[in-house]
């Protein structure tokens, strides 16, 4: 995680863009332009990070948007591995440059301090005098030096561990849901130590925890998220470093267990946490907890809302809880890591390719106005998500009902519950297919 803070109207935009490659942030003259967090992923050298622009800190303090702004930065820095703290050489150091110094030292962050609007030979000078190493002079809007940071940037990034050298999870489970819905109880129970805070106060888990719970001959790696708002309404700023947490824990996790109040009813919110989860890959198991705040008739009730609320998903597991007392916890900790070996699922070519014939002769492919579709050869090319890959002669002609009817095939074949499946299709020929004499 890179953050770039500085005074409003320094450029902090224009190096985003810049480093990112594309126009992603609103850029402009007037101050304050940037008033929400902005962040994308991007590549610097070899490593995938995430970079977040911010708004300006500390001019303004009688315009109402300020303190937003300030807190938005020090909700980005509560979670950055990097600043890049970005002056004006046009401008000159000033008393709120010193102060943002002040700021970033106490937060004990590793500091690269960009001098923008550096056209002028010698213009960065002025900015030795905060301490925070040797300034480093661009021009952002020109593009002047900034190859030469992103390259410094790079060399400083810590190396991608090698996962030879370190001992991987049996399973690696993110626990997902709204605000105060007992993510955090739920992993405690299966901990069975308080490792997490929990409260009555909606919200008290504001980062992506993990903990390592012994199982076997092994370990389980537990994600609590901080629970999720509606984006629209994020009053806390902290929310927004949430989702960009959460999202990070999807991309780890092989399962996400939805956490659901039984006590409250089914809300557009879940859905789209649980799409998120689904499109990062995870196989999904949702959890409803608080059954003993529940009647028989009043879950009956529950259960159908929530089947009509999944009618979009296949078919999901759905367990009852009450983290609390730890009923129902341990069942629900066995089917989450049954589901994440699921999702590392792997067939056979073989053992594939006569599913996809199989398939095909249960039910022949529509033709694409009048031309025979036929699915030549399958591959599988990825797992967490599983991912298979369908060689054939007119992808075009296939139409969504057939791709719909490949995917139910294979999960009822297969037996796959919950679990993402992503295929595609390619109109070149088999790659592994003899190649014809001539």
């Amino acid at each position: 995680m890179i953050a770039i803070v500085g005074r409003p109207n320094v450029g902090k935009s224009t190096l985003f863009n810049r480093i990112v490659g594309q126009r992603t942030a609103i850029v402009g003259d007037r101050p304050g332009v940037t008033v929400d967090r902005l962040e994308t992923e991007c590549l610097i050298g070899e490593q995938q990070v995430v970079l977040v622009d911010t708004g300006g800190i500390g001019e303004g303090t009688h315009d109402a948007m300020q303190p937003a702004i300030d807190a938005q930065v020090e909700a980005a820095l509560a979670i950055a591995d990097i600043v890049l703290f970005v002056g004006d050489a046009q401008a000159g150091c000033t008393p709120v440059d010193a102060a943002i110094a002040d700021k970033l030292r106490r937060h004990h962050i590793p500091v690269f301090m960009i001098v923008n609007k550096a056209e002028k030979p010698n213009s960065e000078m002025d900015f030795f005098a905060l301490g925070m190493g040797d300034p480093i002079a661009v021009s952002a809007s020109h593009g002047n030096g900034v190859k030469e940071f992103v390259a410094k940037l790079a060399d400083s990034l810590p190396q991608a561990r090698d996962s030879e050298e370190h001992a991987k999870p049996i399973a690696s489970i993110a626990v997902i849901g709204r605000p105060n819905v007992g993510k955090s109880t739920l992993i405690n129970a299966w901990l069975g130590r308080e490792r997490m805070v929990v409260s009555d106060i909606a919200g008290t888990t504001r980062d992506a925890i993990d903990s390592e719970l012994v199982y076997g001959d092994g370990f389980i790696r537990l994600v609590d998220t901080a629970g999720q708002r509606k984006h629209g309404r994020i009053a806390d700023v902290i929310e927004f470093v949430a989702r960009v947490k959460a999202v990070q824990a999807f991309k780890l996790a092989d399962t996400a267990v939805m956490v659901l109040d039984g006590s409250e009813g089914v809300v557009e919110q879940d859905m789209r946490l649980m799409q998120l989860a689904f499109d990062e890959g995870c196989a999904l198991i949702v959890a409803v907890n608080k059954l003993d705040l529940l009647s028989e008739e009043e879950w009956k009730h529950y259960v159908e809302r929530l089947d009509f609320r999944m009618r979009g998903f296949p078919e999901i597991p759905v367990f009852r809880i009450t983290a609390r007392t730890g009923k129902g916890v341990k069942q629900l900790l066995g089917k989450a890591i049954y589901a994440a070996k699921q999702n590392r699922f792997e067939i056979g070519t073989g053992e594939l390719n006569r599913w996809l014939g199989a398939a095909q002769e249960a039910m022949h492919p529509p033709s694409d106005n009048g031309s025979v579709v036929k699915m030549k050869y399958a591959s599988q090319i990825a797992t967490s998500p599983i991912s298979i890959k369908i060689f054939c002669n007119r992808p075009q002609g296939l139409k969504s009902s057939y791709r719909k009817y490949l995917e139910q095939s294979f999960r009822k074949t297969f037996n796959l519950i919950g679990v993402p499946i992503r295929f595609s299709f390619s109109g070149s020929s088999n790659p592994y297919a003899p190649e014809k004499k001539h």
